[in-house]
């Protein structure tokens, strides 16, 4: 008997939106509850819920972290080809170097 799995990834996936929109509205729960019972004799449970309100809202900070930084790395890329161009077409060093250079990114 052969299985087949989806490509498909699960509703609880790590990249997952509606994990991190939850992870989100825990957080945001946990810690409003931790600010309300903050007070003389109360800062453990207040603690506990912050760390609790951290650790929900951390899955959907990496995935913003991690997004952005993809982002990033495209616009870098954007500027450095609208830099490079003009100069590979006019000069024949620019054009030995981008041609060495992508011979080495193909190793």
């Amino acid at each position: 008997m052969v299985t087949h799995r989806s490509a498909r990834p699960s509703w609880l996936a790590w990249d997952n939106y509606f994990v991190g929109v939850g992870g989100l509205v825990l957080g945001l729960c946990f810690g409003t509850c931790a600010a309300l019972i903050a007070g003389p004799g109360r800062n453990l449970a207040a603690i506990v819920l912050v760390v609790l309100a951290g650790l929900c809202v951390l899955p959907a900070l990496v995935r913003a972290v991690i997004e952005l930084s993809v982002w990033v790395r495209l616009a870098v890329l954007v500027l450095g080809f609208a830099i490079l161009l003009p100069a590979i077409v006019v000069s024949p060093d620019v054009r030995d170097w981008a041609a060495e250079r992508w011979q080495q990114a193909w190793k």
